[in-house]
């Protein structure tokens, strides 16, 4: 059986899974090449995604069984919204609700969320009958529900927690969910009024950042402040009562606050807490709300599994892009062991739609189908020789092609070298993990200053390294079965003393590192690069950084890698087995 999945609003995205394996997955941001492309904006609908996975899989109307959209059902989400407003006892909302607005809502008021999952539906389908789906069966799978399919239905195992926690969507932050066989059963809900990722989100903005973009430059920050300073502050920002219930302390005391939380009302938060958090500097308000946010997250996760042991933990929702809160999660001590669906955002909710879609039919063949779990998130489009070739010659770049260039790579790395490095099939998710990745060594510490400038970058966490998997235990403390997230670039762990020494420049200041564990199964080109380079060190780690300029989104084409590599000033350019060189005067002053 064959399904579409499809997501069409913020960092739309499109996939085709068969048989319960995802085939191509693939964000819309890639291929239009606007960050976070939101389908519902001015952007546009995602159609660039859709396209390319259908022609990725040769998928058609005729073999295409059924479309899964990530939308819960207008009703059901108006009935949700009016009964997790009425549930709050807060009259305040309530009758702001009524009385006042903001854009999100347009001209519908309290009627808006019934009418705004009524359009996505109505724009969706008028996108597919383009390419023939008219008569295509479709399925709406609400966001958290989606979410939590992601990361339980490619874990690979039959009984699994799985929590979701983000900003909000579909009128919740997150769920709890129980997977038993092919069955996800949803235990209990988080209502968005109390929303961490909202107000990581706050944070974020406040100290002058983008929200739901720069989150993860909050984590790096936070590293540099002091979290005592401010506990007592955000004591009463936000708390966890012990009893499975966030609690937004700060939008409690707003009279106007809107009972749909949005950032058009953060002015009015900020000036509610700027006298209390003026005495204190950005990297401990930073430190602030990252500590926070582990605590109740921990605590949040522990009231489910308080009676249970050895529980393995399937974790997705932007708020689980937040590589610290996963390793605090992970060192619960009734935790064997936790899986992030690698495209933890919003990206990932069309293959959970489509997975959920199809682990669910209710058929007794349904019952029986066996999940697999996840080889790689190498799942969208790789290009030939021939077309690489083709914009080396518009660029007018000489290059240089090797049978094997892997061994050449890691020369020109062991020589201090930075190397950016395109092939294969592009990765689905935020991290880079081999195919569209910056390499460099991790022994010089200045390198998170002077690469994150040429490549016009504001970075306060250190690199990533990628690191073969054999030497795991050299590198790395109590991984235990927390590899196949280390896989993935999506949990940190303490670093050993060998690692803090000898490679510098990926150990961030609280001794941990966000790695990638690389093996020749996952990406045999990308270990062999590593593997040459450790028989020249001694070394079996590398800096993996994405391949990409300041607030663009990770390359996908060759034409991308090209024009990212001229831009950043990077000394090589390696697409496939060509290499190309950047013109010697430009290298010796990239770190000047």
């Amino acid at each position: 059986m064959r399904i579409l999945g499809f997501y069409d609003d913020h960092n739309c995205g499109a996939a085709v899974i068969e048989d319960g394996k995802i085939l191509a997955a693939l964000e819309e941001e890639r291929l239009s090449r606007i960050k976070l492309h939101d389908g519902n904006g001015p952007e546009g609908p995602g159609y660039r995604c859709l396209e390319m996975v259908l022609k990725m899989t040769n998928s058609t109307p005729d073999n295409i069984d059924r479309i899964a959209l990530a939308i819960q059902p207008p009703g059901e989400l108006l009935k949700l919204v009016m009964k997790d407003m009425l549930s709050q006892g807060n009259f305040k909302w309530f009758m702001a609700s009524f009385l006042t607005r903001s854009p999100r809502w347009d001209n519908y008021w309290l009627l808006y969320p019934y009418f705004y999952n009524w359009y996505r539906i109505v724009r969706t389908k008028k996108l597919l009958k383009k390419y023939g789906f008219a008569n295509t069966p479709i399925e709406l799978v609400d966001h958290h529900t989606a979410h939590a399919a992601s990361a339980y239905y490619t874990r690979g195992v039959q009984d699994a927690m799985i929590f979701t926690l983000d900003g909000q969507g579909d009128g919740l932050c997150g769920g709890i969910y129980k997977g038993k066989g092919t069955k996800l059963e949803c235990l209990d809900t988080v209502s968005s009024y109390h929303s961490p990722g909202l107000f990581y989100n706050l944070i974020t903005w406040m100290l002058g950042f983008k929200p739901n973009r720069h989150e993860g430059k909050i984590t790096g920050l936070a590293a540099h402040g002091d979290y005592n300073k401010v506990k007592p502050v955000f004591d009463e920002l936000f708390s966890f009562n012990g009893r499975g219930e966030f609690s937004y302390d700060l939008a409690k005391q707003m009279w106007w606050h809107h009972p749909y939380p949005h950032r058009t009302h953060y002015p009015k938060f900020v000036k509610k807490i700027e006298e209390q958090l003026k005495p204190f500097s950005k990297e401990d308000i930073a430190a602030g709300v990252q500590v926070h946010s582990e605590i109740v997250v921990k605590k949040w996760v522990s009231t489910y599994l308080k009676d249970l042991k050895d529980v393995d933990l399937c974790l997705a929702g932007g708020v689980f892009a937040n590589v610290r809160i996963n390793q605090e999660v992970a060192e619960l001590p009734n935790v064997r062991s936790v899986f992030i669906f690698p495209a933890m955002g919003d990206a990932g909710l069309c293959a959970g739609a489509a997975l959920y879609s199809y682990f669910n039919e209710n058929t007794p063949a349904a019952r029986e189908r066996k999940i697999a779990p996840l080889q790689d998130v190498y799942l969208g489009p790789d290009y030939s020789d021939k077309e690489i070739e083709t914009e080396l010659k518009k660029a007018n770049l000489k290059y240089t092609y090797y049978d094997r260039v892997e061994p050449e790579l890691a020369k020109l790395l062991a020589k201090g070298h930075v190397v950016a490095r395109f092939n294969g099939r592009m990765e689905f998710g935020p991290r880079a993990l081999g195919n569209r990745t910056i390499m460099y060594q991790a022994t010089d510490q200045t390198v998170n200053d002077w690469l994150n400038k040429n490549l016009k970058r504001t970075e306060f966490m250190p690199f990533a390294p990628a690191t073969v998997k054999e030497d795991t235990n050299r590198e790395y403390i109590n991984v235990g079965h927390n590899d196949l997230p280390a896989m993935y670039m999506t949990i940190t762990f303490d670093c050993t003393p060998d690692m803090k020494k000898r490679c510098p420049a990926v150990v961030h200041i609280d001794g941990t590192a966000r790695p990638q564990l690389v093996t020749e199964k996952s990406n045999k080109s990308f270990y062999h690069i590593i593997n040459e380079y450790k028989k020249i060190t001694g070394l079996s780690s590398l800096i993996n950084t994405s391949f990409n300029m300041h607030e663009e989104p990770i390359v996908c084409s060759p034409y991308d890698a090209i024009r990212a590599f001229q831009l950043g000033h990077l000394d090589y350019l390696a697409l496939g087995n060509f290499l190309v060189q950047l013109d010697s005067q430009d290298m010796v002053s990239r770190k000047k």
